[in-house]
């Protein structure tokens, strides 16, 4: 095997493994912000700190289909943030 052809399974391998990564921390985020239930705590915190991460890590997805699914995922978390978001507001003018 080449150097060159070991250079690029590295490669292959290394963006599968952060594919991986950003969708169980999506994962994650959705799972913390559903749980916060709009109480604006420690768990809509993380939410927002992975969603954050995510957008800088999605860049560096070079496969576009599995950009495209990890963006969606991105944008059910935007949604959910901003839904637990309206909650507490909610709650606290309540």
């Amino acid at each position: 095997m080449t150097e060159l052809s070991k250079l690029a399974e590295l490669r292959a391998k290394t963006d599968r493994d952060l594919v991986l990564i950003v969708s169980n921390a999506l994962e994650l985020g959705l799972q913390c912000a559903a749980a916060d239930r709009g109480a604006g705590g420690p768990l809509r915190d993380r939410a927002a700190e992975i969603y954050a991460n995510a957008i800088t890590l999605l860049s560096k997805v070079e496969n576009a289909a599995e950009r495209r699914k990890l963006e969606n995922k991105l944008d059910r978390l935007r949604a959910s943030l901003r839904h637990t978001m309206t909650e507490a507001a909610f709650s606290s003018a309540c």
